[in-house]
């Protein structure tokens, strides 16, 4: 998920290329996993606005040790964002005010926004099926595919870390793809 999907297509052609008959397993994002909304309906209610305020936080530490021109591109791809209400200047108590007028939806819009600038301008980008790495390059065939966590013992876990297991799970979030190339 942290590089293009053009990048991944080539890694695995040269896997292929180098590695004849080779296997590889990997867990894999689904393409329904790609908005704030596919992590935080995981997130119990009551804990949303925790959520969003812990995060926030972890954006305001990294903007104090920023360097200028990070927080300018930062401040510019926000402006660039489709959510109709801009901040009203490029300092940190600029971004908080805004951040705090933004709705549960906006807020949701802008943290995916942020996290892509953060990734380097990686987008979100998942796959449904391992399958649909035989379309990238005919050496490819799938081995198996099962559920992330399918076959993890849940028992000594907490209830919320089995509730996000179970509806990654029930929900396809991420797999194990086992190819060969």
């Amino acid at each position: 998920m942290w590089f293009e999907k053009s990048q991944v297509q080539q890694f695995f052609s040269m896997l292929a290329d180098n590695f004849p008959d080779g296997e590889i397993v990997f867990n894999f994002r689904s393409r329904s996993d790609d908005t704030a909304d596919a992590w935080t309906d995981m997130v119990p209610p009551e804990h949303l606005d925790a959520m969003r305020t812990a995060w926030a936080e972890a954006l305001k530490d990294w903007w104090e040790k920023a360097t200028q021109d990070q927080k300018d591109k930062l401040s510019a791809m926000i402006t660039a964002l489709k959510i109709p209400t801009k901040p009203n200047g490029k300092k940190w108590s600029d971004l908080e005010a805004w951040w705090n007028q933004l709705s549960d939806t906006e807020k949701e819009e802008a943290m995916v926004g942020i996290m892509t600038f953060l990734r380097g301008g990686v987008g979100l980008w998942g796959l449904e099926d391992a399958s649909e790495f035989t379309k990238w390059d005919s050496r490819i065939t799938v081995v198996d595919q099962l559920s992330m966590f399918k076959n993890i013992p849940r028992d000594s876990l907490s209830a919320e870390i089995r509730r996000a297991m179970d509806f990654s799970d029930e929900k396809g979030r991420s797999s194990i793809f086992h190819v060969r190339v």
